[in-house]
């Protein structure tokens, strides 16, 4: 009878579980050891240069806007050119950033993620990047419903 467990085999296979438990525990080991390990990457701007932290704690994804010494850009589209800790030529009323409002405001609107990482915003930006301008951008990112913030650092 064809494709039967038939107990009639003229070979007799014996596994050596022993064996396979090791190789599979040393493999669960090495992808344990080789994840916890693993860093978040990102993509820097020439001459941008991260603030460092003791932090211990990995990043998570989010919605990335990046503070460049030429450009602000949300997760890799230019919205905005900068200069001199200023944005260049963008409509901006009480401290927010227009242009950076409207595009959070869109990724918001398409993502329509909930939930308890749904409304933080992943900030890298140089680490001589003037105060005034962050605030303006952290303003903004919280109008357009951005309000909890995770700042890009490197670790010490």
């Amino acid at each position: 009878m064809a494709g039967g467990g038939g107990g009639d085999s003229e070979y007799d296979v014996n596994i050596n579980l022993t064996a396979l438990l090791d190789i599979l525990t040393n493999l669960l080991f090495f992808l344990m050891v080789g994840f916890m390990s693993s860093k978040a990457s990102m993509e820097l701007d020439g001459g941008m240069q991260l603030p460092t932290s003791t932090a211990q704690l990995e990043p998570k994804k989010a919605v990335q806007v990046t503070v460049a010494r030429k450009e602000l850009r949300v997760e890799k589209e230019v919205i905005a050119q900068l200069r001199d800790g200023k944005v260049v030529a963008a409509k901006s009323q009480e401290g927010k950033i227009d242009p950076l409002l409207q595009r959070l405001q869109i990724i918001r609107k398409e993502k329509n993620a909930t939930g308890p990482e749904a409304d933080i915003l992943f900030v890298l930006c140089d680490k001589d990047t003037p105060y005034g301008l962050l605030r303006r951008v952290m303003m903004t990112a919280a109008e357009a419903g951005y309000p909890k913030f995770r700042m890009a650092v490197l670790m010490q």
